[in-house]
């Protein structure tokens, strides 16, 4: 079983030793073709995929994020809504928002433990 050493050089030192073993595994014709294949990859002025379409992704992301801005910012300023008054001749019965201003017994009620065992 192998178990890995527990300080940082003799860490170190398995992996170098591990190298050098896959190296020397290697034939010199398999060297020499990872060697050319690394040389062509590097010297290949041919952009990838990423490189070539990166202006265009950049510029569709500022877009996509300009959009939601400029609504924002586009919104028309609309007045806020006048308050409702309530004038003198409003039948109370008729208005049954105030019933739960008005009833603070209700919110006693809405608070009581008698409300769990019901």
């Amino acid at each position: 079983m192998n178990r890995l050493p527990t300080h940082p050089e003799a860490f170190d030192h398995q992996a170098r030793q591990l190298q050098r073993q896959a190296d020397a595994a290697l034939s010199p014709a398999t060297l020499a073709r990872l060697r050319q294949a690394r040389q062509h990859a590097s010297t290949t002025s041919t952009p990838s995929v990423w490189r070539r379409h990166r202006w265009w992704l950049a510029t569709a992301c500022s877009a996509l994020l300009a959009v939601p801005v400029a609504m924002q910012f586009n919104h028309s300023a609309q007045p806020p809504a006048a308050p409702l008054i309530a004038s003198q001749n409003v039948d109370a019965d008729a208005d049954d928002s105030l019933l739960f201003d008005e009833s603070p017994e209700l919110y006693l009620w809405l608070g009581s433990d008698n409300l769990a065992m019901e």
